[in-house]
Order: structure tokens, then C-alpha cells, then sequence
């Protein structure tokens, strides 16, 4: 069946953007776009009452290079949004839609025309355009239907920061608005959430910069924001959005699903009694763990794990808060160091000490197979850690290291061939026996920052954990020096659907405040430099920086 495309008089409640078939030769009920108010650029085909079996859909390419976005609709979504879900409607365009599903054992067919609205941001300091704009410059054959979901930050919202808090030291003043949208291999904008609907900076569980996004096993979305964190599906369906435990505070980087179905999440605490008395807010510096009910099962604190004393690389960079009253020392014992400390400044500024960001954590991921997990501090370096809280090897330079973690620094394989990550930005396993992470590079060598020849890489590590040792098997990126080198930001992650390496190069230009960003997408065949996709993201407003990128898959969402 081929159902007509006129404009009919909708009944009440319906999307009065959608133009559906006539109630008396439709088979289904009415097109809802943007159902759940959150992902504008997604709809419902109500099932009109029936029950529908074996849906397929597909939203047709724009244009002689348009991307048509295919996928087969389980049984258990029909039920759950009570008709077929459709997503990736492209912005200010009627969209043409066919839909096949079975009634009554019949193969049934209907083509749809569903407008939806332009892409809709919110009023941001300094801003003079829309989303970034993303510009193919390679795709390789089998990667033409590939989507990518770009989490990027922007500035401000005039008038918003009302709501801060300074006292104690904590992250909540650090407030952006994000921009997140999914991108197809043409550059077209396919979803984008609402932005506006979660973020308000005048309310405790509204401010904060949305981050971390990943996809979970079931097809889900989760991030975090501030002072919550959230699962939701990509039609914008709100599974569920959580304070943080009272205990912990000021989420930002990192939620991570684990294979047992626990979530670990990058946090501070919202009161941290230092052992000279001193209660403060501590800055990035805590991981816990959480079930799908929201209750904290461990967490680990890596001001008893790891030296918040070690600042050589803080001071490298430049950052505020690194010189330490008389009696301090950074490699000594770490208690005496604290109860010796004078009256540096708290707060979310790179410094020494409990309550100031001497860790950044950005990454974690969890190691089933002796139930680890693996942190990214960018102040610090690569660490894994035992359940017992115990460290079990380091990755970064031996400098500054304090005697008791000194020997679990590994020890490079083939010296001449080896570097060490720098300010880095993920560390994840890649299922291969490897450990994939994007060295940024800001602070290489311990050297002073400079504008220009630098670069950034992501690589990959092969760890003996028994021997203590670490070999580079595989870098990209350093040849292609300043026009790829990301000082923040940024991920690598290994691919196993198509043995690449994704890579997102998030902040070039970072540096140089009076450019615009233009951040790289690459997917690059593993162990080798052969380039498949290469996508060029121009920003086009200042402030924005690109965080992370991931790609998503469909083919479990629905």
C-alpha cells in the first residue's frame, strides 16, 4: 500500500508540521515530531491502534549526495512508543520517509512527507552563526552510511551563572552550554538535542556543560552535567536523569558503561575534610561506581591513591597555584605535605593539594578481566587501579613520581621508538590486548608551550603488566604537526565492526584564540597510516571547542 501524501485536518494533539496520509487510506495514526521535546529532528508514526510487526524504515537522502538513514524497528520499540520511531529528519526540510511493516501477516508499504523545523540554539555569548559546519573531505567505500555524534562547548548564556559556589572550592562555576549533534558522512545534520530543554544555569540541576556521551549495549545515550547525570534514547526519551549521590559533586568528562552493567562516572566531592581540618570540595579527583538504580557500590579517592603533590607537569604548563609555602614538599610524605600547607587559593584552578585541580581526570574504562579500571588525569598521567585501591601500573614519565609509586611506572620497549603520552586525553582498552589513548602533547617533554611546531598523536600501547614494561606499537597524527595538534580535548577509540581506529582531534586552533576552531574526524585502518574517513568541522562562533565524537549505532537503538 501506498498511502497518499495531502494535507489532511489533523486531530487534536497532532504535529501540525507533518504531512501524514488521509485518516481514510492510512492505515496508521498520526506523525508526531519531535515527541518527546528533546531531539527535534525525530518523530513517532502512531500505529493508529494496530499492532505492527517487522517495521523497517528509511529516512531518503536530500540531494544528489544526500545519505539515506536505514534501520529495522524491533517489535519491543513498536510497543514502547506506541508506533514506529523514526530518526534522522534532516532540519527545515519535508522529509521523504517510507515505512514497511507487517498486519495481519501482510507486507505492508507507506511513504510519508514529515517537515521538520530548523536546527534551534540557544542565545550564547558572542554568537554569529549555528552548529558547526562539517565538511567531508574523505570517505572510503563501506563507510557511506557511518554517523557520528560531535559533543562540542560553548560559551555562556548572557545572564546565566547566578548560581555558583566559591567557598569551598567546587567545579559548579565552571558552566557551558554544549552543542551536540549527529552528523552523516555528507556533513548533514541529522539529529541534535535540545539543548535548552536540560541546561538552565540559574537552577543547581540545570548548569553544567553536557560531556561524556556514549552509547550503551541496549542503544541507549548516556552523559553527564554538572550535578546529574542522565540515560536517554535517541528519540529523546527520558529513561533516567539523576542528582549526583550526595556525598559526591561536580560531574564532568566521563560516564562510562561497564561489562556488568554498572556506570562509572568522574566526580568530586562535596565535602573532603583534608588532614589538616580544612573541609573543601575536591576538584576531579574521585571515580565512582554506580548501579542502574543509582546506588554508589565503590568509589575511589585519588588523593589516597595517587600524589596530589606531584605538580611537574602543572608547572610546565604554566598554571597558577603550583609554588608551595616552606615545609612542602612534592615528593616527600604526602600527610606531612598537607598539614605543612599555608593558604593557597581552592577552587577549580590546576594547583597542588586536595581542593584544586591537581588530577583532571578525563577518562576511565574498566578492565573485566581483573577488574581494574584505567584513569586518564591529564595532570598525572595513565593509571590502573585494583578494586583494592591499590596502583598497578603507571604510564607517564618517572619525573616527580613519590618512592612508594615510583616502581609501578613501566618501563618503555624499544626506547628510540617510544614516547610518553602528554596532557592526554582517553585511555581505553581496544580489546586486542592494546590500550588506545590520544596524546595531546601540550607540555611535551616537560617543554615550555609554544604556539607553533607542536603535534598531537593518538597511539596505541601494548602493556605487559607482569614484566612492567610498555611497548609503542602504533602512532598517527604526528606528522601531520600543526593543523591536526589538539592541546585539549579530543579521543581515540578502537573500532571492531571496521578494525579502525576513531579518532576526533577536537581543539586545533585552540591556542589561538583569534582563530576559529577546525577540529578532524579520521578513521584510520588499525596498525597502519591508511586514512578511510576524514571529516573537517569548522566552528563558526568563538568559544567553541569541540569535546568528543563517537560513532553510533543504529542497528542496536531501535
Amino acid at each position: 500500500m501506498n498511502a497518499k501524501t495531502e494535507t489532511p485536518v489533523l486531530p487534536e494533539g497532532a504535529c501540525l508540521t507533518a504531512k501524514v496520509p488521509q485518516p481514510d487510506e492510512a492505515l496508521l495514526g498520526d506523525v508526531v515530531v519531535n515527541p518527546y521535546r528533546l531531539a527535534p529532528l525525530t518523530a513517532i508514526i502512531r500505529d493508529g491502534g494496530r499492532s505492527l510487526g517487522a517495521a523497517h524504515v528509511r529516512v531518503l537522502g536530500r540531494g544528489e549526495r544526500g545519505v539515506d538513514i536505514a534501520y529495522e524497528v524491533s517489535d519491543r520499540s513498536l510497543w514502547t512508543y506506541g508506533g514506529i520511531p523514526v530518526f534522522g529528519l534532516y532540519p527545515d526540510h519535508v522529509n521523504q520517509v517510507e515505512v514497511t511493516y507487517k498486519l495481519d501477516g501482510q507486507r505492508m508499504r507507506e511513504q510519508y512527507q514529515i517537515y521538520a523545523p530548523a536546527v534551534r540554539l540557544p542565545v550564547v555569548a558572542r554568537q554569529t552563526a549555528a552548529l558547526p559546519e562539517v565538511e567531508p573531505v574523505q570517505v572510503a567505500p563501506g563507510f557511506e552510511k557511518r554517523l557520528y555524534l560531535f559533543n562540542h562547548l560553548l560559551g555562556d548564556i548572557p545572564g546565566g551563572r547566578a548560581f555558583k559556589w566559591n567557598g569551598l572550592g567546587g567545579a559548579a562555576e565552571w558552566d557551558q552550554v554544549g552543542n551536540n549533534w549527529i552528523a552523516d558522512t555528507n556533513g548533514d545534520v541529522r539529529w541534535y538535542l535540545d539543548i535548552e530543554q536540560i541546561h538552565d544555569s540559574n537552577r543547581r540541576d540545570g548548569l553544567g556543560g553536557t560531556m561524556g556521551f556514549q552509547q550503551t549495549r541496549d542503544g541507549k545515550l548516556i552523559w553527564g552535567q554538572g550535578q546529574t547525570y542522565s540515560k536517554y534514547d535517541l528519540l529523546g526519551r527520558r529513561i533516567w536523569q539523576r542528582s549526583l549521590p550526595d556525598k559526591f559533586a561536580d560531574f564532568s568528562h566521563e560516564i562510562r558503561e561497564t561489562s556488568n552493567g554498572t556506570y562509572l562516572l568522574r566526580v568530586g566531592t562535596s565535602d573532603y575534610r583534608r588532614p589538616d581540618g580544612k573541609r573543601v570540595r575536591s576538584i576531579r579527583d574521585h571515580i565512582i561506581e554506580v548501579n542502574e538504580a543509582g546506588d554508589v557500590l565503590e568509589f575511589w579517592d585519588l588523593n589516597q591513591i595517587l600524589d596530589p603533590y606531584r605538580g611537574d607537569l602543572l608547572e610546565t604548563l604554566g598554571k597558577a597555584a603550583i609554588q608551595l609555602p616552606p615545609g612542602v614538599s612534592r615528593q616527600g610524605d604526602r600527610l606531612a605535605n598537607e598539614l605543612a600547607e599555608g593558604d593557597l587559593p581552592f577552587g577549580d584552578t590546576p594547583g597542588v593539594g586536595t581542593g584544586r585541580n591537581w588530577a583532571h581526570v578525563n577518562a576511565i574504562d574498566y578492565d573485566a578481566d581483573d577488574d581494574s579500571i584505567i584513569v586518564s588525569a591529564r595532570h598525572q598521567g595513565v593509571v590502573k587501579i585494583g578494586r583494592d585501591k591499590q596502583v598497578k601500573w603507571i604510564l607517564a614519565s618517572p619525573q616527580g613520581w613519590p618512592e612508594r609509586l615510583r616502581h609501578k611506572v613501566l618501563t618503555p620497549v624499544h626506547s628510540d621508538s617510544f614516547d610518553w603520552s602528554w596532557t592526554q586525553h582517553t585511555a581505553w582498552l581496544t580489546g586486542k590486548g592494546t590500550l588506545t589513548v590520544f596524546d595531546n602533547g601540550w607540555g611535551r617533554g616537560f617543554a615550555p608551550t609554544r604556539l607553533t611546531g607542536n603535534y598531537s598523536r593518538a597511539v596505541e600501547y601494548r602493556i605487559d603488566e607482569a614484566k612492567g614494561l610498555v611497548e609503542q606499537v602504533w602512532e598517527y597524527g604526528k606528522a601531520r604537526g600543526d593543523e591536526w595538534y589538539s592541546p585539549v580535548t579530543s579521543v581515540v577509540a578502537y573500532r571492531a565492526d571496521t578494525d579502525t581506529q576513531f579518532i576526533y582531534s577536537a581543539s586545533v586552533n585552540f591556542l589561538t584564540p583569534q582563530k576559529l576552531t577546525t577540529t578532524v574526524l579520521n578513521e584510520v585502518r588499525r596498525g597502519t597510516q591508511e586514512v578511510l574517513v576524514e571529516l573537517k568541522v569548522h566552528s563558526r562562533q568563538p568559544g567553541s571547542v569541540g569535546y568528543r565524537a563517537l560513532v553510533i549505532d543504529l542497528d542496536k537503538a531501535f
